[in-house]
């Protein structure tokens, strides 16, 4: 087999696994949840069970005041670092408790975009990419129509 060939099928085959196993990773699943399953809203889980062993001292705390929460639903806090906020959510009567880092927050302003990444950030890999793109596309034309020779 000629190396060449064997060196990018290595290539694709990683491409392949980075590409798969993004995917798997991008779940936002407190770990102290210990039994749950998805609600109809995205990033909300419907609690059943919950490690208390894994919990912070304010989650435990709250957990032993008021007992198991219905829901805890996934958020990112607005602000430039953008930290993780898992709200537990009470029905009867209607609570609400925001933890960030798994400290207990009186109020946080939330945001429904789950990207670690701030505005700044994403504007940064844009234009990033854009100019990556370009000088690849320039340095391909340059190659195949004036340095082939």
């Amino acid at each position: 087999m000629n190396p060449f060939l064997r060196f990018k099928s290595i290539w694709i085959i990683t491409l392949l696994f980075a590409f798969l196993g993004s995917s798997f990773a991008c779940g936002h699943k407190p770990a102290y949840l210990k039994e749950g399953k998805t609600a109809e809203i995205s990033e909300r889980w419907r609690v059943k069970k919950i490690n208390p062993e894994r919990l912070t001292a304010d989650e435990n705390s709250v957990l032993e005041t008021f007992g198991t929460p219905d829901y805890i639903r996934f958020y990112r806090r607005r602000s430039l670092e953008r930290e993780k906020v898992y709200a537990w959510i009470y029905l009867q009567p209607a609570r609400f408790f925001t933890f960030i880092e798994g400290k207990k927050v009186d109020y946080a302003v939330l945001d429904d975009d789950l990207s670690s990444l701030n505005e700044q950030q994403k504007n940064t890999l844009f234009w990033g990419g854009i100019t990556a793109g370009t000088v690849a596309a320039l340095g391909l034309l340059y190659y195949y129509f004036i340095a082939k020779e």
